[in-house]
């Protein structure tokens, strides 16, 4: 069941480059709407795991008749809260390997459902030996923070980074602005495939900066998030690595 769901998810990740049919709904642009979202599944996930240890009686405190719902419904909140992700992820972005982390993030993204449809089988089932259920709570629980771990954590370390190191050089601002998770740009070493090839598109300089601050399409707009100096200096690199002026 896992393999068929996670196989399932693999092949139907099929990424277009002119995809359409975004949304962000109340964030600033998409890749902050699967960040949120994965932050409050992973939230969720781990009420699971306290509820789940209260049920099973391994905490000292009396089990108050409130724990089952709340663990029920905590979980069904949770693969709601994955949804708008794997939206994006599957069917907008696709199956992705430019980074170790972009593959072991698509790799685990892959896997979530197939966690999530073994564990609700074994549950509905109740034909397995007790130890089953918690280990396949703990994997799925294990595969969900995987996923968090390696996007949303990923994002909001690397936005942190670029708005307390004051760097401007354009380098260093389009790495730790995440410039790469999206662009392809040899000079910089990414092979995002959300955006344009860069290298192919050969954007001047003025192209650049306006498309930094006023973004685009899935592309969000940087201007509040770097300063003037660092669009200046990623409008540059850019510019200058794939031969615009």
């Amino acid at each position: 069941m896992f393999a068929l769901f996670a196989l399932t998810a693999g092949l139907l990740a099929a990424h277009d480059p002119r995809s359409k049919g975004y949304f962000r709904l109340y964030f600033e642009d998409p890749i902050h709407l699967k960040a949120g979202f994965a932050s409050a599944a992973a939230a969720l996930a781990c009420f699971q795991v306290f509820s789940a240890t209260w049920i099973f009686g391994k905490l000292p405190w009396r089990k108050p008749a409130w724990i089952n719902p709340a663990h029920r419904w905590s979980g069904r909140l949770a693969f709601v809260f994955t949804l708008p992700v794997a939206y994006h992820c599957i069917f907008k972005l696709g199956f992705q390997h430019s980074s170790t982390r972009v593959l072991v993030h698509s790799l685990l993204g892959c896997c979530v459902y197939g966690a999530y449809a073994a564990k609700v089988t074994i549950v509905r089932l109740r034909r397995f030996p007790v130890p089953v259920l918690p280990i396949a709570g703990g994997l799925l629980f294990a595969v969900l923070i995987g996923v968090w771990y390696s996007s949303a954590v990923w994002l909001y370390t690397r936005n942190a980074a670029a708005a307390s190191s004051g760097a401007v050089t354009g380098a260093e601002v389009f790495a730790t602005s995440g410039c790469g998770g999206c662009h392809t740009l040899k000079a910089a070493r990414s092979n995002g495939a959300v955006g344009p090839n860069l290298d192919e598109l050969h954007p001047t300089f003025a192209q650049v900066k306006s498309r930094v601050q006023e973004g685009g399409g899935v592309m969000p707009s940087f201007r509040g998030k770097l300063s003037e100096q660092q669009i200046d200096a990623v409008a540059r690199f850019v510019s200058s690595r794939t031969g615009s002026p």
